[in-house]
């Protein structure tokens, strides 16, 4: 039972739940982005339009990396949060100098996580972006494509352009076979859902971010007082120890006042 006190004294368990959410939200947001971007990329521009994006292929490598340097940054941390918790926290910084290191790291932790945080709140803002555009072409084909039948549709000869979004190209090719928008459609309708997803997951790396800050100003506080809190307790201790020493002894004997140093009376 104690062992099991201890071990729960020394878990950083709000650090541990800024990994958690972190690590999560990070597998989410870059799993979801690649397939989505994947089935817009091939799915869309390349099999429908013709029409090449080599930069999202990019993007697609980059959240492979984003991940794991996330997951790295994550688990360092967290491990950092270990050090400066509990009874951990008296054994690594008790020095002058492992105080001072402890701070430096901990106001190196923090500058870092606070460009971390500002970057991903910009790729939240980026991650809007496909989200307010999926919304817009979704309603596209419910009111003009799914409402209609195949025969209607060439009769109507409904034609769907990129250049109604800004996307221009040179060939600039125009779908309007009833199979080849209803594909747009499904793939649209496909890829959606995952770009919403990565957005709430993009949000939820933000929030474990921030999480981050507060448990690390908490820890540079820690580790700044830490000193000062040794010190008091040992010269507590040391005040106590005298004063238990002095009761054991008990009082001189005392005549008129004055105590004798061999403790006989002079008659």
């Amino acid at each position: 039972m104690v062992v099991f006190k201890e071990c729960l004294g020394r878990t950083p368990f709000a650090s541990l739940l800024a990994a958690f959410i972190v690590v999560i939200g990070t597998a989410v947001f870059c799993g979801t982005s690649y397939k989505a971007l994947q089935l817009t990329v091939i799915g869309i521009f390349n099999n429908l339009f013709d029409y090449s994006l080599d930069w999202l292929q990019v993007l697609q490598v980059m959240f492979v990396v984003i991940g794991s340097v996330m997951g790295g940054y994550a688990l360092i941390l967290l491990i950092f949060g270990f050090l400066a918790t509990g009874a951990t926290r008296s054994n690594i910084y008790s020095g002058a100098k492992c105080i001072m290191g402890g701070r430096i790291t901990a106001a190196f932790f923090m500058a870092l996580s606070y460009i971390f945080t500002l970057g991903w709140m910009a790729i939240f803002a980026l991650a809007m972006v496909p989200v307010i555009g999926y919304i817009s072409v979704d309603s596209i084909c419910e009111e003009e494509i799914y409402s209609q039948s195949a025969q209607e549709l060439e009769d109507s000869k409904y034609t769907f352009k990129l250049d109604r979004f800004g996307i221009y190209s040179d060939n600039d090719k125009d779908i309007t076979d009833h199979t080849e928008l209803r594909a747009l459609c499904n793939k649209v309708r496909e890829a959606g859902p995952l770009f919403c997803i990565a957005l709430g997951a993009c949000g939820l790396v933000v929030v474990g971010m921030i999480h981050f800050l507060i448990t690390l100003a908490a820890n540079y506080t820690r580790i700044k007082i830490s000193r000062e809190l040794t010190d008091y307790r040992d010269a507590v201790e040391m005040e106590e120890l005298d004063l238990s020493q002095s009761s054991k002894k008990g009082p001189p004997p005392y005549r008129d006042g004055i105590p004798y140093r061999d403790g006989t009376i002079e008659l």
